[in-house]
């Protein structure tokens, strides 16, 4: 304001002394006035408008282009994980909202690829220039290691002390901390036991990535990388020595874009864009708000008011409140199956990567000592007659649900009907017509009296209360099914996912649960359905079929790993161990008419990212 007037005196100054034309004074349209609205704001953010401004016509009454970051946008969000930040504990949160909100970063860094196309799997197409933490790495002849040299400018956020910049040290510790045995690391567990050898440090500024023989994963670029599912991101081992677990715990030290002021869980995260970042490009808004809003209406209604910018929406409302905002829909993420895991049928125990060699499966042996007529989902692989018992319940269970019902009555149109846990559609070339679950109560109701179950039994079914509106309602609607047609008497959990999550992780779980994994083609999927130090989905493959699987860790042929996926789905469909509900679509955010533009990068991850590349009207 101060600006303009003071202009506006100096114009008419000027125009009594000069008796100059009025326009000059007073119109403000001059071509080289560094005001100009229509800049781009990325633009106007790296041109240097200080020193525009400074040689401006002093007639000019438009106000100088902002010198940095501006603005503010507000994110509502189902969830607000508590921080903790220590790699060896925090599950997803430095992972999630941390990584791709920019406030933390990782050693490698995916080209930008928008949705809905999946990102590169093939390490070969990362680079430094892509600007992860690393600004070089080597491969070893012998695949045994992969040496990073780390960047000497990344400075470390001021949060809690003056931190100084990344070191290898840093970075040792982080991946060696989330790859310890009790590790509870999302990112962590997509990594495969292979490349789990730990880093050391060669140098100050240069760390080894050691792996095991025959360990080397040709996708390890993407799965350490910002693409891949909560990837590792880099924290800070002096502050964590230097605070102690607690005020670590609280005190976000990244070194992305952005900083993290407060970070509250369940409540509400507040960031700010950093001002002279190491990549030497600044983020367009100043300020991002995260608010928790577990609820799609109070985030709907936040939507309405202008309360919030971006948030997603279940499919049955989207469209609605798009239209009474005038605003668009964003999509982030890779469609994924949903359906029932038949938790419990922990068959393979074989795992390299656990103590004595051997996953302890307590979900298993529960259910084996309570007597599996109190699990009929549960087959004993030392007993073939439980075993065809159990498969036929679990195939009774999926003949009973009409996915084609589901995707029209509850998901208003927005899914896919879907048979393979693998993620492969019935229009992909590579599905099989074996796949397909006829709907077929009459069916679903002989292999239950064949099960010796003809008047059912009680079940408990996990469907997490933080789930998306439409796989809650969804789940519900099959367990309702299931009461109905083969008079199974289902109880309900509605636990939300964090809390209950650690029972996938001891294999303590033993009841059939909500959860789908977004697999892109030539995965290596089995890491999740077979023995492993981290999570599990439930329940594992036998021998045969998990050293294939888990041999596409280190297939470097992209065909020859999606045959051995599609070998792994012939043997999940046979047994039935993943009773799928339908396909669900990428997730779909509203964003407001505010937001001019942003162009956020594909990955596994469901959560806004890349704000940094957002623009305000």
């Amino acid at each position: 304001m101060f600006f303009k007037n003071y202009s506006r005196y100096i114009g008419l100054f000027w125009m009594l002394l000069l008796i100059a034309a009025v326009s000059i004074s007073c119109s403000g349209d001059d071509g080289g006035d560094p005001a100009d609205t229509s800049e781009p704001a990325s633009k106007a953010a790296t041109e240097k408008p200080a020193s525009k401004a400074a040689t401006a016509k002093p007639t000019s009454t438009n106000v100088p282009a902002p010198s940095g970051p501006t603005g503010k946008v507000t994110v509502g969000l189902d969830t607000v994980a508590p921080l903790v930040q220590h790699p060896r504990k925090d599950i997803n949160a430095t992972g999630g909202i941390g990584q791709n909100f920019s406030v933390y970063e990782n050693i490698v860094k995916a080209p930008f690829v928008g949705p809905p196309a999946p990102p590169p799997q093939d390490s070969t197409k990362y680079s430094p220039s892509d600007q992860g933490i690393a600004e070089s790495w080597v491969i070893a002849t012998d695949l045994s290691s992969i040496t990073f040299k780390i960047r000497s400018d990344i400075p470390w956020h001021d949060n809690g002390g003056n931190w100084g910049f990344v070191t290898a040290e840093d970075v040792a510790w982080t991946y060696n901390e989330a790859f310890a045995l009790d590790s509870v690391s999302n990112g962590a567990e997509e990594i495969g036991d292979g490349m789990k050898a730990g880093f050391e440090v060669v140098d100050s500024m240069t760390v080894k990535q050691n792996i095991k023989p025959d360990g080397f994963d040709p996708t390890w670029a993407w799965l350490q990388g910002n693409a891949g599912f909560n990837g590792i991101v880099i924290v800070n081992k002096q502050a964590f020595d230097d605070l102690g677990e607690e005020k670590y715990a609280s005190t976000p030290i990244g070194t992305g874009r952005y900083k993290a002021n407060e970070w509250i869980a369940d409540d509400k995260v507040e960031l700010e864009a950093v001002v002279g970042h190491w990549t030497g490009k600044d983020a367009n808004v100043k300020n991002i708000t995260i608010l928790s809003m577990p609820e799609a209406a109070t985030r709907e209604a936040a939507l309405r008011t202008g309360e919030i910018d971006i948030a997603q929406l279940p499919a049955q409302v989207i469209t609605s409140v798009v239209d009474a905002i005038g605003g668009t829909v964003q999509e982030i993420g890779i469609a994924r199956p949903q359906g029932l895991q038949m938790a419990g049928n922990y068959w393979s125990q074989k795992c390299p990567g656990c103590d004595n060699g051997v996953m302890e499966r307590p979900g298993f042996d529960t259910a084996l000592s309570v007597g599996l007529d109190k699990f009929p989902w549960v087959g004993n692989p030392a007993d073939p007659a439980s075993m065809e018992s159990a498969r036929k319940v679990r195939w009774a269970l999926a003949m009973t649900i009409d996915q084609q019902s589901i995707i029209d009555n509850i998901l208003d149109g927005r899914g896919r009907v879907n048979y393979a846990w693998e993620n492969i559609l019935p229009d992909d070339p590579s599905h099989k017509d074996s796949w397909v679950i006829p709907y077929d109560p009459d069916k679903a109701r002989q292999f239950m009296a064949e099960a010796g179950y003809p008047d059912g039994f009680d079940m408990e079914m996990w469907n997490y209360s933080n789930g998306s509106p439409g796989t809650i309602s969804s789940a519900n609607a099959v367990a309702a099914a299931w009461r109905k047609e083969l008079g199974i008497e289902v109880s309900i959990d509605g636990t939300e996912y964090g809390a209950r999550r650690p029972q996938t992780v001891d294999k303590s779980i033993n009841v059939p649960f909500v959860h789908g994994i977004n697999w892109i083609p030539g995965s290596t999927a089995a890491r999740y359905i077979c023995p492993g130090q981290g999570q599990v989905v439930g329940f594992t493959m036998n021998d045969e079929q998990c050293d294939l699987g888990l041999s596409n860790a280190t297939e470097p042929s992209l065909q020859a790993r999606i045959d051995n996926n599609i070998t792994n789905q012939d043997y999940l469909t046979e047994w039935m161990l993943f009773v799928p509900m339908f396909q669900a679509p990428a997730i779909l955010f509203v964003v407001s008419p505010n937001i001019e533009s942003w162009s956020p990068y594909n990955a596994q991850d469901v959560l806004p990212n890349n704000l940094e590349s957002m623009t305000l009207k």
